[in-house]
């Protein structure tokens, strides 16, 4: 069959019916492969179709609860907690950002830690909710060290942290927010995992193997190696902090625990007076003069952006060694992917 291009919708049926047939709930189901399609589309492949085997292993295995539902509770006004029962994080986090706008409108800001979940997927994709419904987003993630400890402080060998991603986002203009996403290694783990399953290389500030050595060689990470932090010491400082925030503040993580801080764009001023500052620095930004090698300057967000928009035309291209491991993990339930792509 061929790989590539692929119909979002087909796609997406097909992930949704394999978490079904793994266990997941319906409306879990639904969320999880919009949600990874979407990664998909927008070029984030480290967090996209590629964690089907995953979700479904770590539900097998009982790491998560597949058809947990969130509880959500405000102990304080404005400050809301997000338990999410074992569950798949991706269902908790999508459950906290609906809950945190509704809060945030009414308040003018609020504050959502969300605990007990498992992996969240890509976080730009509630930053892009929180800024397209007008609100400045802030999340960070930690406190997974003892499971998932793989990312390497500044000046060591050893692994004393996780991945531990940040989110920025404010809107832009119309159907243009404005987001960075970041792990804060150089490369998420997901990403060296891709390569891995295509037969890449990596470049050599990526990983360290075992003996804390530079490696461009995906397996070395897997034989008991390491990523680097991205900038060094500004990289591993933000680590830290968010280990201490997902860990001695929040409690005990499932993968990780989060902190998200919503802001209305308008607590200040009115939001014309926002759109029209915003918009106007966005067409300075895009309008500078490009660096050598670059055709042109974007803006955060903005290359996801345009990849979702052309792949609605053109479909997803899926690599081949990610397609073997979405036909195995779907046969693995039962599911043929002939059906639906």
């Amino acid at each position: 069959m061929p790989t590539s291009p692929m119909p979002p919708a087909g796609l997406t049926a097909l992930i949704r019916a394999s978490l079904a047939a793994g266990g997941f709930s319906d409306a879990n189901a639904e969320i999880v492969s919009e949600h990874l399609v979407d990664a998909e589309m927008k070029g984030v492949a480290s967090h996209g179709v590629n964690r089907l085997g995953l979700y479904l292993g770590e539900a097998r295995k009982d790491v998560i609860d597949p058809a947990a539902d969130p509880l959500i509770t405000e102990p304080r006004p404005g400050m809301m907690h997000v338990d999410g029962a074992r569950g798949i994080g991706i269902v908790a986090m999508k459950r906290a950002t609906d809950a945190g706008i509704a809060a945030a409108r009414e308040r003018g800001m609020a504050t959502v830690g969300i605990v007990k979940c498992g992996h969240t997927g890509r976080m730009g994709a509630y930053g892009e909710q929180a800024a397209e419904a007008g609100f400045m987003a802030i999340s960070l993630g930690g406190g997974g060290r003892r499971l998932w400890g793989n990312v390497v402080p500044f000046g060591g060998k050893d692994p004393m942290m996780s991945t531990n991603p940040y989110t920025l986002a404010l809107p832009g203009g119309p159907g243009d927010p404005v987001v960075c996403d970041f792990a804060i290694s150089t490369w998420p783990a997901g990403k060296v995992a891709v390569a891995r399953a295509n037969g890449d290389r990596l470049p050599p500030d990526v990983v360290v193997d075992k003996d804390g050595q530079p490696s461009t060689d995906p397996e070395a990470f897997y034989d008991g190696g390491a990523l680097l932090p991205a900038a060094g010491a500004k990289g591993s400082g933000m680590g830290i902090i968010a280990e201490l925030m997902g860990d001695a503040m929040l409690g005990e993580a499932v993968e990780y625990n989060w902190l998200m801080v919503l802001v209305r764009a308008d607590a200040f001023r009115p939001m014309t007076d926002y759109s029209t500052a915003a918009e106007g620095f966005m067409a300075e930004v895009r309008g500078s003069t490009p660096a050598p090698g670059f055709d042109k300057v974007i803006m955060p967000g903005e290359r996801e952006t345009g990849q979702a928009r052309a792949a609605e035309q053109a479909g997803i291209v899926v690599g081949d060694g990610v397609w073997n491991g979405i036909v195995e993990a779907a046969r693995s339930v039962g599911v043929e992917p002939g059906d639906y792509v």
